[in-house]
């Protein structure tokens, strides 16, 4: 060896030995550590499953819809972890390509665990062959109804998609005084009907009514009638009071039958009547059918049939006031 190759040799060895330790402490900052191709393999997971959903293919969507898109959601926080582990004992800390991971890990944590879309179903251009009646009689206002999620909650899943909500309102107020009771609410203990005739098929009574601002974590739907009306028909008549469903198993109803009284029971902060229609009687593991109703009055005009309205963000703007005008056959 030369004495040019010698002195080169020993100016190489030190670059070689820093840039050989600072791999070991952080690894290479121009790479894609694993944590963050795993990050950006859930996004283009999501994305997918997403495409799925929105493709509207009948069960498929629906158990991607209801499985898939949370367990996506999830896998982001052990990603996550390992992500914050790498940053805190790899320095350096600040790296654009770990910023791109974080940002995507948000995306699909937001995106696959958090209702914000309406949900496409391939049951969306359904009719009944059936009029249904409202659940009520007098004018009530509708909390949450219709097709966009600006209106109606329940748009975001799957078996609620065309659900509704309602409550009578006396003065614009659901209840009398501070409401800080459940016998000061108008709707409370107020007779709920059968929207159409068929067999009972499942139902609840013995759960309690929590008091207002309470719910039970235990049950969605609280006491509640379901009532199979067709071949894939299903009618949920949910948030019952205790002790006041008046139908037994296997009876058969008639449209404006009294199913019970109007409670604060199951997931429900404030008492009121919760009806929706899906197309099978697994529950919460179904597709949402749409629920038109018949003969109804909104603000003075007669509905031969249609969908009301409910209210927007903090009660603006206002939900319909409706109330049955049919005669019952």
């Amino acid at each position: 060896m030369t004495e040019r190759d010698e002195t080169t040799s020993d100016h190489e060895t030190p670059s070689s030995e820093g840039a050989s330790a600072r791999g070991q402490r952080g690894g290479d900052p121009s790479r894609w550590e694993w944590w963050v191709r795993s990050a950006l393999g859930l996004a283009g997971l999501l994305a997918i499953l997403w495409g799925i959903v929105g493709m509207g293919l009948g069960d498929t969507s629906l158990y991607v819809h209801v499985f898939g898109l949370p367990i996506c959601g999830a896998l982001t926080l052990p990603v996550a972890l390992w992500g914050v582990m790498r940053t805190v004992f790899r320095p350096p800390v600040f790296r654009w390509r770990r910023g791109v991971g974080f940002v995507a890990l948000l995306a699909v944590g937001i995106l696959g665990n958090v209702p914000m879309f309406a949900v496409p179903l391939s049951t969306s251009e359904w009719t009944p062959d059936r009029a249904y009646r409202l659940p009520f009689e007098g004018q009530w206002y509708t909390l949450a109804g219709g097709p966009d999620v600006e209106r109606n909650y329940h748009a975001t899943t799957a078996p609620y998609r065309w659900g509704y909500d309602f409550t009578p309102l006396e003065e614009g107020k659901r209840y009398e005084g501070e409401g800080d009771s459940l016998e000061s609410y108008y709707c409370y203990q107020r007779p709920v009907l059968a929207p159409v005739g068929g067999e009972v098929v499942q139902l609840e009574g013995e759960l309690e009514d929590k008091p207002p601002g309470e719910f039970d974590s235990g049950s969605v739907l609280g006491n509640h009638v379901v009532l199979h009306v067709d071949d894939g028909v299903y009618l949920f008549v949910a948030h019952l009071a205790q002790n006041s469903v008046e139908v037994d198993p296997g009876e058969t109803v008639e449209r404006g039958d009294q199913l019970g009284t109007c409670g604060n029971s199951g997931r429900a902060l404030e008492p009121h009547v919760h009806v929706h229609l899906q197309d099978r009687l697994d529950f919460p593991v179904a597709q949402s059918l749409p629920l038109p109703f018949s003969h109804y009055r909104v603000n003075g005009e007669v509905v031969e049939r249609g969908m009301p309205i409910g209210e927007g963000e903090g009660g603006t703007p206002e939900g319909e006031y409706v109330e049955y005008v049919g005669a019952r056959p």
